[in-house]
C-alpha cells in the first residue's frame, strides 16, 4: 500500500514539538501503530486524543522530539502504509494569537498556516484559539433534531465565531437524533446578552430547546434541585382545583393566568384568589390531593437525583398541606409554601393566609437558605419552574430552567425545556439514555 501523507514531515529538531495525527479504518491498530513508533524513538508524549466515527479512528499525539533524527517520521509513514491510514504533521506555535476573522480561524483550526504553525491549547480537544470561554449547549427536541435546525444552529455558531470542540449524542442510537450535547469555545468578546437573545429566537423558531451554560466544574457538580410545584412537579394549579370545589374556579383561574404571565403582582393575585375561598370547607384539600396528577417523568427524575446524592426541595406559591403531600410522594427533602388561615373551629378557610407570603422574592431567599443549610453554592443549584414568580429563583440558581413556561418567562429564563417530560432535566446535565437506563435499575 502507498502512504497517504496529508502534510510532509517537519525537519527534526531537538526539543521541537510535533503534532502527529493518524486516521484510518482500523481502530485500535492505528493507536497501537503510533505508540509503537513513539516507543522506539526518543521523544516525550505531551498530550493525546482519540475520536471515532464507526470503524474510522483518528488518533493524535503531541510529542517533543529528543534528537534531530528523522527516523521516527519514516517509521510513522511505514505504519500508516501498513494500516491504510492518513498521516499528518503539524508544528505548533504556542504564541499564535486569536485569529482575526472566521476564515482565518477555520484555516488555523484545520490546516497548517503559512509558516506551518498552529496554536496548541492546554488540551488537544480544545479549539486552538486564545481568550475563549467554554460553554455546554444541550439541544433537544423529542420529535427529532431536523437538518434545517442543525444548519441554522451551525450558522449561528459561525456568526458568533463559536468553535464546536465536541459533540455527543445523548439519546439512543438507531433512533432519530433528538438530544445532543455540544462543547463550545466562545470568544470572550461576544456580547452574551445579545447572543442569548438570538439563541432564544433560534430556539423558538424551530421549537427546539437550546440550553447554554458554562462548561465548568459546577456543571458537573450540582447538588441541590429546587422545584416549583404547580404546573411543574404536578400538572394542576392547586388553587384552581380548590376553587373548582368552591364554585369560583373561573374567577380564580383568570387571576392565576394573569399572575403566571406577570401581569399582576403575585402577592396581590394571591390575596385576591384566597379571598374568593372564604368559607370553603378545609376537607377540600383531601379531595384535591386525590385529583393531583404528577408531571410525566417527575418520579423518575426525583428518584434518579436522589440516587446521585442530590438534595431536593419544592418551593411553591401554593399551599403547604399539598406541598408536603408532594414532598412525601416524590421523596423530597424540603417543602415550603403558603399557609391558609382557618376558622377558629378549624372547619373552613377565612380567605386569608398566615405568615410570610411565598412570592418570587421569597422563593429566591428560600433557595439561598436551603443552599446554605446544605453547604452548597448557588452555582451548584438547579431551579425548575414555569411562572413569572419563579424568575427570581431561576436567575439565582446555577442552572435555571423554565419548564413549559409562559412566553414571557421563557424569554427571561436562563434555560428552558418545552418537552413533555421532566426527565429532560437530566439531559441538561449531560446524561445520556444509557445513563438513564443505569439509573433506572432497581427503580
Amino acid at each position: 500500500m502507498t502512504t497517504n501523507i496529508a502534510s510532509p514531515p517537519p525537519k527534526a529538531m531537538k526539543d521541537q514539538k510535533v503534532l502527529v495525527s493518524m486516521a484510518g479504518p482500523h481502530g485500535t491498530d492505528i493507536v497501537g501503530a503510533v505508540l509503537e513508533c513513539l516507543a522506539n524513538h526518543p521523544c516525550d508524549i505531551n498530550d493525546c486524543m482519540l475520536s471515532r466515527l464507526y470503524h474510522h479512528v483518528t488518533f493524535g499525539v503531541l510529542i517533543t522530539l529528543r534528537t534531530e533524527s528523522d527516523a521516527i517520521f519514516k517509521d510513522l509513514a511505514d505504519a500508516a502504509a501498513k494500516w491504510d491510514a492518513t498521516l499528518t504533521y503539524d508544528v505548533p506555535d504556542t504564541q499564535a494569537a486569536e485569529p482575526p476573522n472566521v476564515q482565518a480561524a477555520q484555516k488555523q483550526a484545520h490546516r497548517i498556516g503559512p509558516k506551518g504553525d498552529i496554536n496548541i491549547p492546554p488540551s488537544l480537544e480544545e479549539a486552538p484559539y486564545s481568550n475563549r470561554i467554554k460553554y455546554a449547549a444541550s439541544i433537544l427536541n423529542q420529535n427529532g433534531l431536523q437538518p434545517a435546525f442543525l444548519n441554522d444552529w451551525t450558522q449561528f455558531c459561525l456568526r458568533y465565531r463559536i468553535s464546536v470542540e465536541k459533540l455527543a449524542r445523548l439519546n439512543k442510537g438507531g433512533n432519530m437524533l433528538s438530544c445532543a450535547d455540544f462543547r463550545l469555545s466562545v470568544p470572550r468578546t461576544v456580547d452574551m446578552n445579545q447572543l442569548r437573545t438570538d439563541l432564544f429566537e433560534l430556539s423558538a423558531s424551530h421549537g427546539t430547546d437550546i440550553a447554554l451554560q458554562p462548561d465548568d466544574v459546577f456543571r458537573k457538580n450540582k447538588r441541590l434541585v429546587v422545584f416549583d410545584m404547580d404546573s411543574t412537579l404536578i400538572r394542576q394549579e392547586v388553587i384552581d382545583e380548590i376553587a373548582r370545589h368552591a364554585g369560583v374556579v373561573d374567577q380564580v383561574a383568570a387571576i392565576t393566568e394573569a399572575a403566571m404571565n406577570g401581569e399582576i403582582d403575585f402577592k396581590e393575585s394571591l390575596r385576591r384568589r384566597v379571598a374568593l375561598l372564604k368559607d370553603t370547607n378545609v376537607d377540600v384539600l383531601e379531595k384535591v390531593k386525590e385529583s393531583l396528577t404528577f408531571t410525566e417523568g417527575a418520579h423518575f427524575l426525583c428518584q434518579s437525583l436522589k440516587k446521585l446524592g442530590f438534595k431536593l426541595a419544592v418551593i411553591s406559591g401554593g399551599f403547604i398541606p399539598l406541598a408536603r403531600y408532594v414532598k412525601a410522594e416524590l421523596g423530597l427533602d424540603y417543602a415550603f409554601a403558603n399557609q391558609l388561615k382557618v376558622s377558629v373551629d378549624g372547619k373552613t378557610f377565612t380567605g386569608e393566609t398566615v405568615g410570610p407570603v411565598v412570592d418570587g422574592v421569597r422563593k429566591a431567599e428560600l433557595l439561598d437558605v436551603i443552599a446554605q443549610a446544605e453547604g452548597v453554592t448557588p452555582k451548584q443549584v438547579i431551579a425548575v419552574g414555569d411562572g413569572a414568580n419563579d424568575l427570581w429563583m431561576l436567575n439565582k440558581a446555577g442552572l435555571g430552567i423554565a419548564f413549559n413556561a409562559k412566553p414571557r418567562v421563557q424569554e427571561q429564563a436562563p434555560s428552558r425545556i418545552n418537552q413533555k417530560s421532566l426527565i429532560y432535566v437530566l439531559t441538561l446535565l449531560g446524561f445520556s439514555d444509557q445513563d438513564l437506563e443505569q439509573l433506572s435499575q432497581d427503580y
